[in-house]
């Protein structure tokens, strides 16, 4: 249940109501009031919620449908095992923007999702003693579709790119490398389908450790899945936690494995957090979301298709 609505997709405290169109939410036959609530707080008449078309947080696909209706969008499937950097990743790239770094000609210009992105960043940007605080790790209780977030960038001549990256949790593609069909699966099946572009990471730190082994065959099945109907959908491989020494092999036995088969866009990003004066490990990670940029040319897969209450009604449909 969705806040006191008993609809899984609706969120009448924050959006008003999804699904009746209700001003006054005591009309609407699936609210239910927190039976706890004193009658001092009942609901007047005269009172009604305004929908507004977000919130700041991480979207879900109802947000997705409202930022599609108007701006096309570049979908980045953001993949690999549980801690493997990803969210370190995303927190690192809007750090960046913020700062003023740009991608490619693009620069920030904008996010519907603020909120998820500060949530994420905040743990790289405050900090006692200098010393680098990870994001949490992901949880996989966040149901079958990942956490999006959103950025708009800009370049000098007013072109206008709007992208939406995944922050799924690693153990969806966990359980996806093991079967695709899994309903623990659904998430990563979910980011296979209809991202336009896939950065997969591969953990340095992990692959110089104990977990050598492990490591290296979870990296290998996560990209075999990937490449499964890929097609020209670019796929970026990227060395997290670069700044741990790997050995050269193992770099190659993996980088060999995932090019076994010709990729018609495929290049490799060493990345890190922690960036010395002699390294470009931070702004790598600008490097790989400008390649994406590049490699897809303004050409984007069909976006999922979001129910509608009525197929026939172009206007009275969204409410």
């Amino acid at each position: 249940m969705a806040g006191n609505c008993l609809k899984e997709d609706c969120y009448p405290e924050e959006t008003g109501c999804n699904h009746e169109g209700c001003d006054d939410l005591s009309d609407c036959q699936f609210y239910k009031k927190e039976a706890d609530q004193s009658s001092s707080e009942e609901k007047v008449k005269d009172d009604f919620y305004v929908r507004v078309p977000w919130t700041g947080n991480t979207f879900g696909l109802q947000d997705l449908n409202f930022l599609t209706s108007t701006s096309p969008v570049i979908l980045i499937g953001v993949t690999g095992v549980a801690s493997a950097g990803k969210t370190t990743f995303l927190a690192t790239l809007y750090c960046l923007l913020r700062h003023g770094h740009k991608i490619g000609s693009y620069q920030f210009a904008g996010s519907l999702t603020l909120t998820g992105w500060e949530n994420i960043a905040w743990y790289l940007s405050w900090n006692t003693r200098n010393d680098i605080q990870f994001p949490p790790h992901t949880s996989s209780n966040a149901g079958r579709i990942p956490g999006l977030l959103h950025i708009s960038l800009r370049n000098e001549s007013g072109d206008k790119k709007d992208l939406i990256f995944t922050d799924a949790p690693g153990e969806w593609f966990g359980h996806w490398i093991v079967n695709k069909n899994d309903s623990n699966a659904a998430g990563a099946q979910w980011v296979h389908e209809y991202a336009d572009a896939f950065l997969l990471f591969a953990d340095c730190e992990t692959l110089s450790g104990t977990q050598l082994g492990k490591a290296r065959q979870q990296t290998k099945q996560v990209a075999d899945r990937l490449k499964h109907n890929l097609n020209h959908r670019p796929l970026g491989l990227v060395w997290s936690k670069s700044d741990i020494k790997l050995d050269e092999e193992v770099k190659k036995q993996i980088s060999d494995h995932i090019q076994n088969a010709p990729i018609p866009n495929y290049q490799e990003f060493e990345t890190s957090v922690r960036n010395d004066i002699s390294t470009d490990l931070q702004l790598n990670i600008l490097e790989s979301i400008d390649w994406i940029l590049t490699a897809l040319s303004g050409e984007t897969n069909e976006l999922p298709q979001v129910e509608r209450f009525a197929p026939t009604d172009l206007f009275l449909s969204k409410r």
